[in-house]
């Protein structure tokens, strides 16, 4: 009876994961046991220890997901509303200001990224890719130079096994388990391929084709007239000038926002395991 056992997240205190945490508890007899009195105010409470303590911490780290169900996936549940917006072809020059918007709307999205470009865009210690971590948004594979993989075999494995390892480096240990194929461009054997390397083919419900600039509200009207519970929605952070989808990005999320959507990733979308250490 003199041990005491308390379990909760950071969260469940208004805290984050971080080292500057302390611990103090505070016990209390009630009356007619103790009452206070107004010389003695705290006379009924017992502090300890005497100062707060910085409180030992792990900060959990995600390295990886577990998939299951389809092996290939156009959109989510549909009883739910829910919408996942996802970016390709990063990183890239404007990524930093797609994250920037995503976190101050208070939503996450997730990124397929290319390998080959990480140690370029991705900055000094995968600045970039940590941060998309960091802010809860989730990684996915875009293979490793963008190439037609749909024909599967050993060349569409070192392309998306080469990608998954640039991102394990650049974050210091996620191993994605999402994969998107360029153009979308699949095939069974892909598909099975895929799925043996520990990833869901991950295609899309909407699909704005911002990357041909068809103008800011072209971009917007696309994605909010198509919405729908459980899609996924494909938008692009690099590969070429992305200011119209940068531009469009707060309109769409408080359209959708105001229409009671709320945001996901996809490995929320599909209920995905995360694995932390």
């Amino acid at each position: 009876m003199r041990t005491l056992r308390a379990i909760f997240r950071p969260g469940e205190i208004r805290a984050a994961y971080h080292a500057n945490l302390h611990w103090q508890t505070q016990t209390a007899v009630l009356p007619p046991s103790c009452s206070p009195t107004s010389a003695a105010p705290s006379r009924c409470l017992d502090r300890r220890p005497h100062h707060p303590r910085r409180l030992r911490l792990h900060v959990p780290k995600v390295v990886g997901c577990v998939v299951h169900g389809p092996e290939w996936v156009f959109n989510g549940p549909t009883n739910r509303r829910v919408i996942a917006l996802t970016f390709d072809d990063g990183p890239w020059y404007d990524t930093p200001q797609f994250l920037s918007v995503l976190k101050r709307e208070h939503v996450v999205a997730t990124f397929f990224q290319i390998g080959d470009q990480i140690s370029e865009y991705g900055g000094p210690g995968g600045a970039v890719e940590r941060r998309i971590l960091r802010d809860g948004d989730m990684i996915g594979d875009h293979t490793w130079s963008h190439p037609d993989v749909a024909g599967g075999g050993s060349f569409a494995r070192r392309q998306i096994r080469s990608a998954a390892l640039a991102i394990k480096r650049a974050t210091g240990g996620f191993y994605p388990c999402l994969f998107r194929a360029p153009y979308g461009d699949v095939s069974q054997a892909l598909l099975g391929e895929a799925r043996q390397m520990g990833f869901t083919t991950i295609q899309w419900d909407v699909d704005p084709r911002d990357w041909s600039l068809p103008g800011v509200n072209a971009i917007y009207q696309n994605v909010v007239s198509n919405a729908h519970p459980g899609a996924i929605v494909i938008q692009h952070d690099g590969g070429g000038p992305r200011y119209e989808t940068l531009q469009a990005l707060p309109r769409e999320i408080n359209t959708l926002r105001a229409r009671g959507y709320r945001f996901v990733t996809v490995t929320q979308l599909l209920g995905y395991r995360l694995i932390y250490k």
